[in-house]
């Protein structure tokens, strides 16, 4: 058996030998001891940067390269450029993204954030569809591909720029890939028309009869777009929601009865005066019926990327079974606000 004397070594625990338990000293652990310091007010200089207008914007004292280096860099260039933006200095913005993201691919290479990436790339891609720049709207554009993602949102993205491009059939196509996640869009289905209609005023279709089947299938989609905003039962009373769905019914009835004027001039001039809302969207269903024979003839002159969105648009023109969707849609909304 060991001695007693070696208690302290052999114990499970660690022990700590010779401390006084007395009241009259404070043992191991001392109580420490208030430390006064002494400065001068006066003479701190510091403001916080939150206090500072811009106090992010680098831009004309420091090369962007050197910029993206720092430790803050990437953030004060984005709020740099997003400033810029709502600024209206879209030149500007244009120069910095541009310049940012090559600084950026040349840090990081394929392993960069593609967040960071993206993001400058689209306040870039918005400030030249602004001043008209199509070079550098491209120049974002074939990078911003090169981001991939499904996010619904890309799929908005690319069809404002695709549309600023010309190139309408892809754009038309970026609209399905987004509805085909979120179907009950009054917005984009609006869109899609507008896009129709500007695909009708273009070679080869443009003063042939198939354009007069572009215009009538622009109607199905803005008589989709009326039915979805009519359907929709989860609008919100607030001032805000109530002024935005008046914009958005006066606008789409614009285009509708803009369209509807040269499909049939006759029909168009009828529907003016107290009723005429009620009579547009009324022209507008039935002025969108395309016979087998008309879809037969547009199906044949479209390229094969154009023929699939066109195939496409007609399966979804039925509305047989659209108020049904909607009401799935408002639940859904309503179980999200609660």
């Amino acid at each position: 058996m060991a001695d007693t004397d070696d208690l302290d070594d052999i114990h499970g625990f660690f022990q700590f030998a010779n401390v006084s338990d007395s009241e009259d000293d404070d043992g191991l652990f001392v109580s420490a001891k208030p430390r006064t310091v002494e400065f001068d007010v006066h003479a701190i200089n510091y403001t916080p940067k939150i206090d500072e207008d811009e106090w992010f914007d680098h831009s004309q004292t420091t090369d962007v390269d050197d910029w993206i280096n720092t430790h803050t860099g990437m953030d004060e260039v984005t709020f740099t450029v997003q400033n810029l933006y709502f600024k209206g200095e879209y030149g500007r913005a244009v120069d910095i993204c541009k310049q940012a993201v090559v600084a950026l691919y040349k840090k990081h290479g394929p392993n960069m954030r593609v967040a960071f990436m993206r993001e400058l790339l689209e306040i870039g891609a918005k400030s030249a569809i602004r001043i008209e720049d199509l070079d550098n709207l491209e120049y974002f554009y074939d990078w911003y591909e090169q981001c991939g993602g499904k996010n619904p949102g890309y799929c908005i993205f690319r069809a404002e720029a695709l549309t600023k491009l010309r190139r309408l059939d892809q754009a038309l196509e970026q609209h399905i890939e987004y509805l085909d996640q979120r179907r009950l869009d009054a917005q984009v289905w609006e869109l899609i028309g507008e896009l129709l209609v500007s695909i009708g005023d273009t070679k080869p279709y443009s003063g042939t009869g198939v354009q007069t089947s572009w215009l009538r299938l622009a109607l199905g989609a803005f008589f989709v777009s009326h039915s979805v905003i009519r359907g929709c039962k989860g609008w919100r009373s607030s001032e805000l929601a109530i002024k935005r769905k008046q914009l958005q019914t006066e606008q789409l009835l614009k285009h509708a009865t803009e369209t509807l004027r040269k499909v049939s001039p006759g029909a168009a001039s009828a529907s003016s005066g107290s009723d005429c809302e009620v009579m547009v969207w009324e022209l507008c269903k039935t002025e969108s019926t395309l016979d087998e024979a008309s879809q037969q003839h547009l199906l044949q002159s479209c390229t094969d990327r154009l023929a699939t969105c066109v195939k496409w648009i007609f399966a979804h023109l039925s509305l047989g079974s659209l108020d049904d969707v909607a009401d799935e849609d408002d639940e859904e909304k309503n179980a999200a606000d609660l």
